[in-house]
């Protein structure tokens, strides 16, 4: 009896072997995960050179583990099972039921001979942070027009007392925020900003996502006004009305993959003279400042000016205004319909546009916003060219 038993154990586990192995070849690859908002690893191309150097083994293991059958099911498996032994992380992503953070990022360091990544850290180069902070101090010894600079801070510096994590550089990034940049920079410091109002409970970064909510970009608007000398304009938030939109799931859930969070809703806060405005995007009329075909899908983030675009400009019908350049991240979205009551607004994506002086002069811009978040500060060097100008 005994031997049939463990016969049958074998057939068993072979039959589940094969059928996976069948599955996996007979299932055309997915190039994106719409889970993990992230493309998904293809057959990587077998040579001479990959094969001896070992890139080939390391990336058909990669291949192997995204186009895995049925991936997602056992993704989700695997971080219930970290959160039933008592391990509050997954991924790289921090996790309490109703705020997630990611902790681990791909520190980018200038100074690298090769001028690569270092992968899975949660430390940083601040080194290569302070270039760029410098080069943001040359931009704005050069402009002739007022700057302000806003650097949004991680979701894990604003939601730290979340978490049993104690992040190995503390507030050491900030700090070198506010003892690098000049006066000139206008800078704002947005942690000692938000950080105080998302412990006293107010919903000012998401707890999916890694960007600030409405909310948070209302209060961050406020300080770009005034630092702009126009705190007599700004619009009191009550005079908006909010618009929510419900079940939103951000990218840091995505990369959690926990079964079991709490979900976010996006704000779209209105005025009556909404319609009296005309956004622009690429050539392409966005219908204004928000972009309902999005509401629906997995990308709610997006229905903020449409997503990532090269350059937007935003009138107001009828009126000759003053023009505020933004370079621009995706941080910014949701703060130009604040903005846009008081100034003609272009925005040119920092990845993309880098001559801010020369952009300046072309756009005739009045003055120039700078947000470039914390995360891609660290992951990126992009920053460090603000500072050159074919134009001049």
């Amino acid at each position: 009896m005994k031997k049939y038993s463990e016969l049958t154990t074998v057939i068993l586990f072979c039959l589940i072997v094969f059928s996976f192995a069948i599955a996996f070849f007979v299932t055309p690859d997915a190039e994106y995960s719409e889970e993990e908002k992230r493309p998904l690893e293809q057959a990587p191309e077998l040579n001479g050179e990959s094969f001896f150097s070992g890139e080939f083994a390391k990336d058909i293991n990669v291949y192997f583990s995204d186009q895995f059958p049925i991936r997602n099911l056992f993704v989700k498996i695997k971080s219930a099972a970290e959160l039933g032994l008592g391990k509050a992380e997954n991924n790289g992503v921090l996790y309490s039921y109703d705020q997630l953070a990611v902790k681990d990022f791909p520190a980018y360091n200038v100074y690298s001979e090769d001028m690569t990544e270092k992968k899975d850290t949660d430390h940083i180069y601040f080194d290569s942070v302070e270039v760029q902070l410098q080069s943001v101090n040359a931009l704005a010894d050069k402009l002739e027009i007022p700057l302000v600079t806003v650097l949004p801070p991680r979701t894990i510096d604003i939601t730290e007392s979340k978490f049993n994590y104690t992040r190995p550089d503390g507030d050491r990034l900030y700090d070198l925020m506010n003892e690098t940049l000049n006066e000139n920079t206008g800078y704002i410091d947005v942690l000692s900003l938000l950080r105080p109002k998302y412990e006293q409970g107010e919903y000012v970064y998401y707890r999916t996502d890694h960007h600030w909510t409405t909310l948070g970009a209302y209060y961050v608007y406020c300080e770009i006004m005034e630092s702009l000398g126009c705190g007599d304009s700004i619009i009191p938030k009550e005079e908006f009305d909010i618009e929510a939109v419900n079940d939103f799931i951000g990218s840091t859930a995505s990369k959690g993959c926990f079964p079991f969070y709490k979900k976010d809703v996006i704000e779209m806060w209105h005025l009556d003279d909404d319609g009296e405005y005309e956004v622009v995007a690429d050539g392409e009329d966005m219908g204004g400042f928000y972009v309902r075909s999005y509401i629906d899908t997995i990308d709610k983030y997006s229905l903020f000016m449409g997503g990532v675009h090269n350059t937007v400009s935003v009138t107001k019908k009828g009126e000759d205004r003053k023009t505020l350049l933004i370079a621009r991240d995706s941080f910014s979205d949701c703060l130009v319909p604040f903005l846009a009551r008081e100034f003609n607004i272009v925005t040119v994506n920092l990845d993309i546009n880098q001559d801010i002086r020369f952009a300046a002069s072309y756009y005739e811009a009045d003055a120039v916003l700078i947000v470039y978040n914390a995360e891609n500060l660290i992951k990126t060097a992009n920053l460090a060219n603000v500072k050159f100008s074919v134009a001049y």
